[in-house]
């Protein structure tokens, strides 16, 4: 389980960077560039990172045909899930400046955060197809156990991110200083790094013959149908996990721009930790697949459980920092004394529900992995429809606890799913799913 999950934990902490260093080095040029990286990123996030949810499905069956030794399976279902990719994607990088026009006025009431956003998404949208693909390679790799790949593509892009960054941001190493714009082109540009590491992988012989990988002709439509059924609830359930997580930052904004930019500096550190639970999750997903193939569910039950064990020591461990170093965190990301006022209280608070959310995102994945998406789907609407974001809302703007109440917001999430997953992967009729 470790020997799989500590190189997607690496590479997810790496991605998380990519927000991490947009974060840190706006938050130097004021508030408003610092909240616009938070608000306008989420929104990419919850649009793009929704659609490449189509990973799961690419997962799920390539870890499926790889346990069962039907290894020439597992490239056609890359093959395509890459060619979905690029109908998913494409659309979306055409109309990026349309799209960010349209929503820029909707994030923020502070009329430079919202200008500043239209710049921002805009950019990100362009790598629209570069983020689906590369997760649907994650998929896959993830789907043989050679996890290792994504780490080495999440660490190429993070290095040429933070490069990039720091060049296009300021104007340094010879090239235009652009601020936000350059944050964004930075990231844009960074995720294409990655994408063309993971391709040049994938097509190496040992690769590509082995399993099939881009070989024509490419049997779309017989693996679209499963990987479509397998992955629309999960693109469902992530639509409404960043849905949710756009609503938040709206609802903030209603607060203020300072509670804002707080909470641009919290969401990046609480990624990073959360990255840790992603990993394991993903791990267990792989593993529960693979087993199931070979026909040993109780095996399969046996990983998903030590992965939720270890998660939540792990996310624990990580939340003692968070309640011990609030104000030293913060300043990594700023040097405004209201920023870090404001953000010190909930970052303290976070650091006791990490545990929880360990074993929500292990057990989720691990549910995915084996092929019940469409429970986790409705867990996640249920959870976020009628608990999470009502909390937020009564607790931060209603009962006026502002950014402290609506941070709190977060127990009533993880705590309630980690309930719900574990009551459902205790039951096991995830072990009778074909797929």
């Amino acid at each position: 389980m470790v020997r799989i999950a500590y190189p997607v934990i690496l590479g997810m902490l790496s991605y998380s960077l990519l927000s991490f260093a947009d974060t840190a080095m706006l938050g130097r040029l004021g508030p408003a560039p610092q909240a616009t990286s938070g608000v306008a990123g989420v929104l990419f996030f919850a649009i793009v990172f929704t659609l490449a949810a189509i990973g799961v499905g690419i997962q799920t069956l390539t870890a499926r045909r790889f346990g069962e030794g039907n290894l020439t399976e597992c490239g056609p279902v890359l093959n395509s899930g890459l060619v979905l990719a690029l109908v998913l994607g494409l659309p979306l990088t055409v109309a990026a400046p349309w799209i960010a026009r349209f929503a820029a006025p909707l994030l923020s009431s502070d009329p430079e955060v919202a200008t500043l956003s239209e710049i921002y998404l805009g950019v990100r949208l362009y790598g629209s197809v570069a983020m689906i693909a590369s997760w649907s390679l994650q998929g896959f790799f993830a789907g043989i156990g050679e996890t290792h790949h994504q780490m080495v593509a999440a660490i190429v892009t993070t290095v040429t991110n933070i490069a990039l960054d720091y060049a296009l941001i300021f104007g340094r190493l010879g090239l235009p200083r652009m601020e936000t714009r350059g944050a964004a082109l930075a990231s844009t540009i960074a995720v294409f790094a990655g994408l063309a590491y993971l391709l040049v992988v994938a097509l190496l012989p040992r690769h590509r013959q082995r399993f099939a990988i881009l070989k024509a002709p490419i049997p779309f439509r017989r693996w679209v149908a499963p990987i479509v059924r397998l992955s629309l609830p999960a693109v469902a359930q992530r639509a409404l996990s960043n849905g949710s997580w756009f609503a938040f930052f709206l609802i903030l904004g209603r607060i203020g721009t300072v509670e804002l930019a707080a909470s641009t500096a919290l969401r990046s550190v609480y990624h990073l930790t959360i990255m840790v639970g992603v990993g394991m999750g993903t791990a267990a997903a792989s593993l529960i697949g693979r087993k199931l193939g070979a026909d040993r569910p109780e095996e399969a039950e046996r990983l998903g459980w030590e992965a939720a064990k270890l998660a939540a020591y792990a996310m624990a461990a990580l939340g003692i920092l968070f309640i011990a170093l609030p104000v030293p965190i913060l300043r990594i990301f700023t040097n405004d004394p209201s920023v870090i006022a404001a953000g010190r209280a909930p970052l303290f608070v976070l650091g006791f529900v990490q545990a929880f959310a360990g074993v929500a995102l292990v057990l989720t994945q691990g549910l995915q992995g084996a092929g019940n998406t469409r429970f986790v789907m409705l867990a996640e609407l249920v959870v976020c429809g009628t608990l999470y974001l009502p909390v937020v809302y009564l607790l931060g703007v209603r009962a006026d606890l502002g950014i402290l109440g609506a941070w709190t917001g977060e127990y009533v999430y993880w705590i309630s799913l980690a309930a719900i997953m574990s009551w459902k992967f205790a039951r096991g009729g995830w072990k009778r799913i074909v797929v």
